[in-house]
């Protein structure tokens, strides 16, 4: 034996001859363990043949096998070919050697779970066509997606039988019932003394109630509510001494009203089950014609040919391994027990507190199962000693999972260390005071206080950047913490999975493609000569979609013409060679691996498009061989969710943070771990229609079934939540942070937990993490030209400042309302998404532009317009720089917008050219000796008597709204007064805003043009930003008449 186990890890390894179960708790070694016991196998006389060994991962049995081969590399070849492998290996093994029994091509391939997933989602969309839907499905996409759920979730635990009769009560006989009821209460109060108010009520049911009946016992759902609904109106409040009768009524009412919930959703869940059939068909027969196999197939045949003995005769294995069986499924273990049916002997290992893969179908009770029956006549092993992390990180954790596990089925199990103390407290929280904020503002500020934690980490010595890694429960905020990393000059990579088509380098690529493609592509033209690949400026996209490259610049010019002899020459490669042929000319042809490189993150971005030419080369070698095939893959794939990772930068050579998931992080260790975004809701929003539970099937909304599937899926979904807290924390070597913020958490949140639970941890155990920040001022301020400096955390120390530039929109933004400034231009948090969608690629042409875009595309127009002649061009263009494909109706209500410009008094002024006007003039000027004030005004006119200043808006308002809405820029408007006044050394005579719709002017008054007075309001307004960012979110109060700064919050 190769190293000195303690003695569970030795009876693990040789109790070769009984069943075995071992429970093994974070960083025991197990790994080590499962190694050691193959090799004492092979020792005790088991061939290769005899043993097979199932991993979690593919990762894991390629580990497994190294490792194997290193002890014994006399067996190095033999090893290659031993049966180490995941569960759908080993299925796929057993399908392709048994064909004709399993029905099935013995030239099929196992798809890619996504490329399975887009071919499920387009099967049930053609589905869903041509089937006519219950009226309760809001859209073609509400059903598809309902039953994408429920298909998978079925199958994943092997469900197959999809219809189903749903029994409903009698709707008939409750309101038979009801109506009994009804008549005895009116017989019953015919001669009673009644109050004035009752005696009404009565005396308007007995008229009416022939009718209510009629409706009641019509049999028609619409006129049994109807029915019900009138009762409800006119038994309502209270009734006294009458209270028992009415709430016999009323009872009566609610058990037709469940009747009537039922009834129905007996009928959505016959369609359903119908729907889930045919689209099983459907899937299996596309499947099968295209020479595919999906992992639930793999799964499902494997367990149905395993029910012939001759099936399991056929392999002669006398030990079988399973590894992580905590997350493994019912149809899973059904695999496993079959082959064991041949005399085998089962060896598994698991610990159920790292079980955190429900959504896969995963089920904990699994192993729980299997652990009660093998101790029950084989050999249980506990394996409790932790080799990874301190003693101290292990006396919490232990102390903190067993109060926080105490309730829950699975329990705790502690665990040992084994490492030698240092003495002091290494788990560490990082508590972020946002009272009175968002959630939103409390990540903003938790984000830039971790980034200043790691670079206190790294610049101190105590740790390099690729000792530390960032563990999130969800990718869903992910970005906000990268953004605080980069701001903070953090290297990183994510390895979360997700993001990888949406990065811009990647996106760059695809655009070429879409070109090459379709030279017609104006959108993917524009961007490629727009990208690292030609740098071609805006100007020049204009020109050259006026086809007057004449006009450009030089520099320009020879970009374009580079371009298009770029393209000619590729289109050739994409003629005869297929795409990652093109892709490599093309990289080489520009040069545009070296030139992205030289940006900031350049090795990363370069990583990336690496990354994706051997992805193109992947799709070659499975059949996607043209640019056209490649790309109509990715995006099939992108339409759900862009799950690939960012490519991964060797970890020996890159110094970088890891940020990824937890369940991305299962089965790795790190020094120093970060736990953010703690505070979010840890349960999902049960507002779908139909949910399902193994236990309940599919439930339809309102019904009984529905409740109960819907608090099981609570309660596992909790239960998992705290398994998966427990992985992360449990990665940690040396250290751990664990993130929250104080404020807007949810009751049922991680942060909340760590809150309750550390009141039962020893307090030497852990420590609050010092909230003062380092001052990252002034490696941010260059960067920023908007933002009044670096971002403010509590306790910041007070930033030292030069010439801070301010923007006239920011400093707007600010005397509208100060907490407005505040998520804009210090948190950073965008009013809106703008041009690219989710996953980063060209928004297409939807029902309605956001006001953003439309702005956008207007303003541009406006700024380059010379001839009405011009608008469809500027438009198609401007639209093309925002990333957004327009409708007809989209062009036709932009040009409706821009027309009254057209015949304006501005315009006709531009045209006769008979006064100097400056467009879209970009600006810097000093304000007093500590700032710069910047922005850009549409149009200046300089006249014989002063200045002119008009800037466009393209705001929907009514001719009675202008005075309003103008109010909202009078700030903006005397700021531009003052600076064109100091720039051009002259009096402005006006300064308006021009609302496009309706065609209306709203001008600065006489007053208002007293640039003195501009100019004191401006310094106050900048004093009072710099002020603010030393004391934090208090200091940006809401204005009582603002609601924009509440829906930027939600």
């Amino acid at each position: 034996m190769s190293f000195e186990p303690t003695p569970p890890q030795r009876v693990a390894i040789e109790s070769i001859y009984q069943d075995t179960v071992v429970t093994a708790g974070a960083g025991s070694g197990k790994t080590r363990v499962l190694v050691e016991r193959y090799i004492n196998l092979l020792r005790s006389g088991f061939t290769i043949d005899q043993i097979a060994a199932i991993t979690f991962t593919k990762k894991a049995a390629q580990e497994m096998k190294d490792r194997i081969r290193r002890e014994l590399p006399h067996m190095a070849d033999l090893i290659e070919s031993a049966q180490i492998s995941t569960i759908h290996s080993l299925c796929q093994r057993i399908i392709l050697e048994h064909p004709r029994e399993a029905g099935i091509d013995p030239r099929c391939r196992v798809a890619e779970e996504w490329e399975a997933d887009a071919l499920l989602y387009r099967v049930i969309t053609d589905l869903v066509k041509d089937v006519e839907l219950e009226e309760e499905y809001r859209s073609t996409s509400d059903a598809v997606d309902l039953l994408h759920y429920a298909y998978k979730q079925m199958i994943q635990r092997g469900e197959t039988s999809f219809r189903r009769e749903y029994s409903a009560p009698d709707v008939d006989e409750a309101a038979g019932r009801l109506c009994a009821v009804v008549d005895g209460f009116l017989q019953k109060t015919a001669g009673q003394r009644l109050t004035e108010r009752q005696r009404d009520i009565i005396l308007y049911l007995r008229a009416r109630w022939p009718q209510i009946k009629v409706d009641l016992l019509s049999g028609d759902g619409v006129f049994i509510e109807d029915g019900i609904e009138a009762l409800a109106d006119m038994l309502s409040g209270t009734w006294g001494k009458l209270k028992a009768d009415v709430d016999e009524v009323k009872s009566a009412a609610a058990d037709v009203n469940l009747a009537l919930k039922e009834a129905h959703a007996s009928r959505v869940l016959e369609q359903l089950g119908d729907l889930l059939a045919k689209v099983h068909h459907a899937y299996s027969q596309t499947k099968r014609n295209m020479g595919l196999l999906d992992f639930g197939d793999l799964e499902l045949l494997a367990a149905r040919l395993l029910q012939n003995p001759e099936v399991v005769q056929s392999y002669d294995f006398r030990q079988i391994m399973v590894d992580e069986f905590q997350d493994t499924n019912p149809l899973q273990k059904q695999i496993v027990d079959r082959l064991c049916r041949g005399g085998a002997k089962l060896f598994i290992v698991g610990d159920p507190k790292q079980s955190i893969y429900r959504f896969r179908g995963a089920d904990v009770k699994v192993f729980t199962q299997a652990r009660a029956e093998i101790s029950a006549a084989g050999q249980p092993v506990v394996l409790d000693k932790n080799f990874r992390s301190r003693p101290e990180l292990i006396r919490f954790t232990n102390a903190f999972f067993a109060a926080l596990m105490q309730e829950d089925p699975i329990g705790y199990e502690r665990s040992e260390p084994d490492r030698e103390p240092v003495g002091k407290p290494l788990v560490h929280l990082i508590e972020v005071n946002a009272e009175g904020a968002s959630m939103e503002e409390g990540r903003h500020l938790e984000a830039e206080r971790i980034a200043w934690q790691i670079r206190e980490l790294v610049d101190s010595g105590r740790y390099a950047y690729k000792d530390i890694t960032l563990l999130f429960r969800t990718r869903t905020y992910m970005r906000i913490y990268e953004r605080a990393l980069q701001a903070a000059r953090v290297p990183y990579v994510n390895l979360s999975g997700r993001g990888f088509y949406s990065r811009q380098e990647v996106q760059d690529i695809l655009n070429y493609f879409a070109w090459l493609d379709d030279s017609e592509d104006h959108v993917a033209k524009l961007a490629v000569l727009r990208s690292p690949f030609y740098s071609v400026s805006d100007d020049g996209l204009y020109w050259e979609q006026r086809g007057e490259r004449c006009a450009m610049t030089p520099v320009d010019r020879a970009a374009v013409e580079k371009a298009l002899a770029d393209r000619e020459a590729l289109v050739e490669f994409v003629r005869s060679r297929p795409a990652p042929y093109v892709m490599q000319e093309m990289l080489e042809r520009t040069d545009y691996i070296s030139t992205t490189s030289r940006l900031p993150f350049g090795e990363q971005k370069a990583a990336n498009v690496q990354k994706l030419l051997q992805q193109s080369w992947d799709l070659y070698t499975r059949g996607y061989v043209s640019c056209a095939d490649q790309l109509h893959y990715i995006a099939a794939v992108r339409r759900r969710s862009d799950e690939e990772s960012e490519a991964q930068l060797d970890a020996e050579y890159a110094d970088v943070v890891v940020v990824r998931t937890v369940h991305n992080a299962k089965g790795l260790e790190f020094p120093v771990v970060f736990v953010p975004d703690t505070s979010g809701r840890l349960t999902k929003n049960s507002g779908a229609q139909v949910v399902y539970h193994p236990t309940a099937g599919l439930a339809y909304k309102g019904t009984a079934a529905y409740e109960q599937a819907k608090e099981l899926n609570r309660a596992e979904e909790l239960s998992e939540a705290r398994r998966l807290l427990y992985v992360a924390v449990t990665r940690a070597k040396e250290e751990l942070y664990l993130c929250g913020i104080t404020g807007p958490e949810q009751s049922d949140s991680w942060w909340n937990w760590i809150k309750q639970t550390t009141a039962f941890v020893p307090s030497d155990l852990y420590d609050y993490a010092s909230p003062e920040p380092a001052v990252l001022v002034p490696e941010l301020q260059a960067a920023q030209v908007e933002t009044a400096a670096a971002r403010e955390i509590t306790g910041t120390p007070a930033p030292s400042y030069s010439h801070v530039a301010l923007s006239v929109t920011a400093l707007m933004v600010y005397a509208r309302c100060p907490r407005c400034y505040y998520l804009r231009y210090i948190l950073g948090i965008p009013e809106q998404i703008r041009g690219l969608t989710a996953g980063g690629s060209v928004k297409a042409s939807s029902s309605r532009l956001t006001g953003l875009e439309r702005g956008n595309i207007v303003h541009r127009v406006c700024e380059r317009i010379t001839d009405p002649s011009q608008l469809d061009d500027l438009i198609e263009l401007a639209a093309a720089l925002e990333g957004v494909r327009l409708s007809p109706a989209q062009t036709r209500d932009l040009k409706n917008i821009v027309q009254p410009y057209l015949e304006s008094q501005f315009f006709q002024r531009l045209k006769q050219g008979d006064v100097e006007i400056h467009r879209e003039y970009n600006f810097a000027v000093p304000l007093g000796t500590k700032f710069v004030l910047n922005g850009t005004v549409d149009q200046v006119f300089l006249g014989s008597e002063g200045l002119e200043i008009v800037d466009f808006k393209s705001n929907w308002v009514s001719p009675e709204q202008v005075a309003e809405e103008g109010e909202k820029y009078r700030w903006q408007l005397r700021a531009y007064a003052w600076a064109m006044a100091k720039l051009f050394a002259r009096p402005v005579v006006q300064s308006q805003a021009y609302f496009l719709i309706p065609n209306r002017v709203f001008a600065l008054t006489e007053a208002d043009l007293n640039l003195t007075a501009a100019e004191a309001d401006l310094m106050a307004a900048c004093e009072g930003i710099i002020a603010g960012e030393r004391h934090g979110l208090a200091a940006f109060p809401r204005d009582p008449h603002c609601s924009d700064c509440l829906r930027w919050e939600e």
